[in-house]
Formats: C-alpha cells, sequence, structure tokens
C-alpha cells in the first residue's frame, strides 16, 4: 500500500496518510534572486516611510504641537526665535522622507546582495543550513 493513499484501521474506518518529511539543506543564494527580492522589500519599505511621515506631521500638526513649540521657544529666546510650522512644514517633511526612502531602497537592495554572497562563502565553510519540510 503506498503513502498516498489513506490506510485502513483494523475497524474499517479510514485515517490521515502518514506524513512524510524531507530533510535538505540550503547552501547557496542565487546572489540576483536576493538582489530582486531585496529591492521589492525597500521599495514596500520606502512607501510605508513616507506615508508615515505623512500621518505623523498630520497627528503633529492636528494636537496642535507646532503651536506650543513655538510659543515655547518664544518664551525662551525671544520673538527672535525660529518658527518650528515654517521649518517643518509638510514639503520640507516630504522631501526629507522622500530622500530617506529612496537612500534605504538602494543601501537595502546593495545589501540584500552582499548578504546573499557572505551566506554562499559561510555555506562553502559549514555546508548550509539544515532544513526539514513535512506534507501536512
Amino acid at each position: 500500500m503506498s503513502d498516498a493513499q489513506p490506510r485502513k484501521s483494523r475497524f474499517g474506518s479510514r485515517t490521515a496518510p502518514a506524513q512524510k518529511q524531507v530533510q535538505l539543506k540550503l547552501v547557496k543564494i542565487q546572489v540576483w534572486s536576493a538582489i530582486k527580492a531585496g529591492f521589492f522589500i525597500t521599495v514596500a519599505a520606502g512607501i510605508a516611510t513616507i506615508v508615515g511621515f505623512l500621518a505623523l506631521w498630520f497627528v503633529v500638526g492636528e494636537i496642535g504641537l507646532f503651536a506650543s513649540l513655538n510659543s515655547l521657544l518664544s518664551g525662551v529666546f525671544g520673538d527672535g526665535g525660529v518658527d518650528i510650522e515654517q521649518e517643518l512644514s509638510l514639503p520640507r517633511v516630504m522631501s526629507f522622507a522622500s530622500t530617506l526612502a529612496i537612500v534605504n531602497v538602494i543601501l537595502g537592495t546593495a545589501l540584500a546582495g552582499l548578504y546573499a554572497m557572505i551566506f554562499n562563502v559561510i555555506g562553502k565553510i559549514t555546508g548550509g543550513i539544515a532544513v526539514s519540510f513535512t506534507n501536512n
């Protein structure tokens, strides 16, 4: 009787097929594949960074934190202090968030390829990582 078909117990009812377990070793990661995956992951993180900065700017503006900081700074430094609302305007914040996201995409993609190369060297030395799979 093969393992693919359910076995009958001695009472005539069918039981689940026996589980197969396969053990494999991951010894090499293709660098180009890691670069592509790293690019898409960092693009998603970049979009999340921009959306997060936008949401944070709206929340801080809505609760009146900019006005409170302006009044605090004018009380400490006098009337010639820095205008926080003008310094942290939406275009400036979005420009910073976009620059940060672009730098993260470039560096994250490059690091994904570098990490794959480092894993490949370590995999040659140690024999890789053992992984077990079962069919549920």
